[in-house]
């Protein structure tokens, strides 16, 4: 029995199974979703947000983060002072093992689509094709439903299913710099 259902026993004792209208469940699917997608491709979910006032490009959303991450340099250029920042180093450790440090914890508000949120970042200081990284956290609080194959994000909001695009060439023009500084650190 679905979690907003509720049983109920008719006048002749059946039983019977009432969905309430006040936790109206949202259905979010992909079935043509793939239609302007470039196919085939395995390129990552890259898209622009609203970000504390400002559109920001080059975000990676990542079911593989378990953090939301901020370059240290996007928050200068959008004219956030160091101060701003909580100062709580914390080490991250990535796919292949490489280990970096963070300067400290921001939490910077969102806007998508009539949503507000308020999301903790962790703040690094190195450089990356990507300015953000929305990990599990920002998915799990946005219970957004991200689809690499579609290119897509959905996110339910109280007016229905939002869809966030992916720009496919943002995610392609971010794949080849980073084979491009893996191959200049392998040959330095």
């Amino acid at each position: 029995m679905p979690r907003n259902a509720k049983e109920e026993k008719t006048e002749n004792g059946d039983k019977s199974i009432m969905t309430s209208s006040l936790t109206e469940e949202k259905v979010i699917c992909f079935d043509e979703d793939d239609e302007d997608i470039q196919d085939p491709h395995h390129d990552g979910l890259v898209t622009t947000l609203y970000v504390a006032n400002h559109f920001i490009r080059r975000i990676l959303i990542d079911g593989g983060s378990s953090v939301n991450i901020i370059q240290h340099e996007v928050l200068k250029r959008m004219g956030i002072p160091y101060s701003e920042i909580i100062s709580k180093s914390s080490v991250l450790v990535g796919f292949s093992g490489e280990v970096k440090s963070t300067v400290g914890e921001i939490k910077l508000p969102m806007y998508i689509e009539g949503v507000n949120s308020i999301q903790k970042f962790c703040v690094i200081d190195s450089l990356s094709c990507y300015n953000i990284i929305l990990g599990r956290p920002w998915i799990h609080d946005m219970k957004a439903v991200p689809s690499t194959y579609h290119q897509c994000v959905k996110l339910p909001t109280p007016w229905g299913v939002v869809k966030i695009n992916s720009d496919q060439q943002e995610a392609k023009d971010c794949y080849t710099s980073l084979m491009k500084a893996s191959v200049k650190t392998r040959q330095a």
